[in-house]
Formats: structure tokens, C-alpha cells, sequence
């Protein structure tokens, strides 16, 4: 390959990976054709990684080195295959803390908790419970049609409606 070929897949992927980002910065959602491919999930961002890279580094290494195009062409894949496995694992790691980042407040009937502001009798107002919900520990407005429950003590939450739990005392048998 000579060095006008490497230079003209780097110049276009890189224009194209530019639009990509851009495009998903303003919340287009582009990159939802995935290939799986020997286990691995691959995407369309993550193959365009690897010719933008893998292009760039065969046309540097013909304009700074003095490297065989054999040489060339391998350090362009190896490098190519670094980028290619460098943005699959953090795109895995984005879409990881997309998944946990939304906490559904459903998930917390039937969990204990503690009172961490004391809730009035029979919904005549709110207080605040703490509770581990998905992995954290998180604070939420909580009513109780029993009686008055006071800061610090266990309960258990049996309902979730707009954003309130709703709890009673916890008794341990």
C-alpha cells in the first residue's frame, strides 16, 4: 500500500468518525447497529475505531520511519486492533453505567429500610426513608397509613406510587 492510500482512508474515516461523535453528542443515536462476532459485541463506532486508527498509523509510520510495507501494514492492523478493543471495552463500561444509572423505584417493594425522617400517621404527611436499592444506598419521601414511625427505626416497604414509598414498622419475629 503506498502512503496516499493510508492517507486518504485516514482523512475520510476521521471525517466520518467527526460526524459520528457529533451527531451522537447532539443525542442522534447512530450506533445501533451491533454485530456480534465471536462472542464479542461489536459495534459500528468500534470498527470505524480501528480503519481510522489502523489508517493513521500506516501513514505515519511511511512518512517518519523507514519500515518495509509489510511492516507498515501489520503495525497499521495491530494498532487498528488495539483501538478496536480499547473502544468496545469502554463502550461496554458506558453502557454498563447507562443500565445502573436509572434506579426504579419499584425495585424497592418488599426491601427494609430505616427511617432517616420521621414519617407521620395514616399519610397525614411525608417523612424519608433510606434504603439500598440496585446497589446504593439511596433517600426517598415515604408515607405510612399505620402509626407514626420515628427516625431510625426498620421498616419494610410494600408499595411505590409517583415517586413516594410507602412503609410500615418492620418486626422482626
Amino acid at each position: 500500500m503506498s502512503v496516499e492510500i493510508y492517507w486518504n482512508i485516514a482523512i475520510y474515516s476521521s471525517g466520518f468518525l467527526g460526524v459520528f461523535v457529533l451527531l451522537n453528542l447532539l443525542g442522534m443515536d447512530i450506533d445501533s447497529i451491533d454485530i456480534d462476532f465471536l462472542g464479542d459485541h461489536f459495534s459500528f463506532s468500534s470498527i470505524i475505531a480501528f480503519i481510522c486508527v489502523g489508517s493513521w498509523t500506516g501513514f505515519l509510520a511511511y512518512k517518519t520511519t523507514s519500515m518495509s510495507d509489510i511492516q507498515v501494514l501489520i503495525s497499521s492492523i495491530l494498532m487498528g486492533l488495539a483501538a478496536l478493543v480499547g473502544s468496545i471495552f469502554l463502550l461496554k463500561r458506558l453502557k454498563g453505567w447507562e443500565e445502573k444509572g436509572n434506579i426504579d423505584i419499584n425495585n424497592a417493594i418488599g426491601k427494609i429500610g430505616k427511617v432517616y425522617l420521621g414519617i407521620p400517621a395514616n399519610g397525614e404527611g411525608s417523612g424519608q426513608v433510606q434504603v439500598i436499592i440496585q446497589g446504593r444506598l439511596k433517600t426517598f419521601h415515604a408515607k405510612t397509613n399505620h402509626e407514626k414511625i420515628d427516625t431510625g427505626a426498620e421498616i419494610i416497604i410494600y408499595d411505590a406510587k409517583e415517586n413516594v414509598l410507602y412503609v410500615e414498622p418492620y418486626k422482626q419475629d
